[in-house]
């Protein structure tokens, strides 16, 4: 079974303000989740990978997967994932970029392929979703759209 997302909207890194109160109703919602991803510009063809730099490298996808997900109501948390090509020590690389982790929040994982996950109080949604799109900019291999799409799902 497929699960189809309830709500899309696009927007630009330069006003996630769409992203933002998509993300705030499915957190919300325990269980809800927000999954964000860059769309690539019209007419530009799909990046291929090599098959066996997929296989067989320490990287993750060429275009970052953002997600916000919401725990159980009771817990207090959000979840933030980010799937990116960033490779090994994310965090590190992060805060040696200036982002570090706020106050609060706690790195779960940091695998080169598996991704990112970290978890902030139910309360830093917009700084959550902001926070994950910055750190996608400066994880990536290269210059990413400024035009991306936010997808909500229901449990």
């Amino acid at each position: 079974m497929r699960i189809q997302p309830v709500e899309e909207t696009i927007f630009t890194l330069d006003d996630p303000s769409s992203a933002r109160g998509m993300a705030q109703q499915a957190m919300a919602e325990a269980g809800g989740w927000v999954n964000l991803t860059p769309l690539p510009d019209p007419g530009t063809p799909p990046t291929r990978r090599n098959l066996f730099l997929a296989i067989f490298s320490s990287r993750g996808p060429d275009l970052p997967l953002a997600t916000l997900s919401a725990t159980a109501p009771t817990a207090g948390r959000i979840s933030l994932g980010l799937q990116h090509p960033g490779g090994v020590k994310a965090i590190a690389r992060l805060a040696t970029s200036g982002l570090d982790l706020p106050p609060g929040w706690l790195a779960v994982t940091d695998h080169p392929r598996r991704g990112l996950v970290v978890t902030a109080p139910d309360t830093a949604t917009d700084q959550g979703l902001d926070w994950l799109l910055r750190a996608a900019l400066v994880l990536a291999s290269g210059p990413l759209p400024s035009r991306w799409v936010a997808r909500r799902y229901r449990p």
